[in-house]
């Protein structure tokens, strides 16, 4: 489906979706318990087509929101966007799946319109302790389980998290 939109139209709708990306961003940091988000801005914040496309984002940190498509496309590949239902979100820290490196965290939200997702809210938040072989940063980790724990297994987790569906799965 290919719709022509006149340049009016064009600048109002990208203006909104940068604006809304922005505020994403915004409410992010506002909201943050983690002082390295809070007082770093160690994180970003975005709007994704279906297919995992940035389609806004916020100035935060440009070299998070590299990887995000990445990122929500190996979240896909386990969790096909039409198996989507409202409520889910998929996450994913796994640096062999897009991520950076363990401590940045992305959330993916999945937007509906009329039953069928039609985006995705994403965010990235740097976390300093997520487990591992030191508090903190380990600059001595020699493997990747050293550094910190990591999403590989949404399900498990989401499960942890008290949230289990009819299908199954968390």
């Amino acid at each position: 489906m290919s719709i022509t939109l006149n340049p009016i139209d064009y600048a109002v709708i990208s203006q909104a979706l940068i604006a809304s990306a922005r505020e994403m961003g915004v409410k992010l940091i506002r909201s943050a318990y983690s002082t390295i988000l809070r007082e770093a801005r160690d994180g970003s914040a975005g709007l994704m087509d279906r297919h995992g496309n940035t389609v806004a984002q916020a100035e935060l940190i440009p070299m998070q929101l590299g990887p995000i498509g990445e990122t929500l496309r190996a979240c896909l590949k386990r969790h096909p966007v039409d198996t989507l239902e409202e409520g889910d979100f998929l996450i994913n820290n796994d640096p062999f799946e897009g991520g950076q490196h363990i401590p940045d965290v992305f959330i993916f939200t999945p937007i509906f319109v009329a039953g069928r997702v039609v985006g995705f809210g994403a965010s990235v938040a740097h976390h300093l302790d997520l487990g591992g072989g030191a508090p903190g940063l380990n600059i001595h980790a020699s493997d990747v389980y050293q550094e910190s724990d990591y999403v590989r297994d949404q399900d498990k987790y989401l499960a942890m998290l008290g949230r289990v569906t009819d299908r199954g799965s968390a």
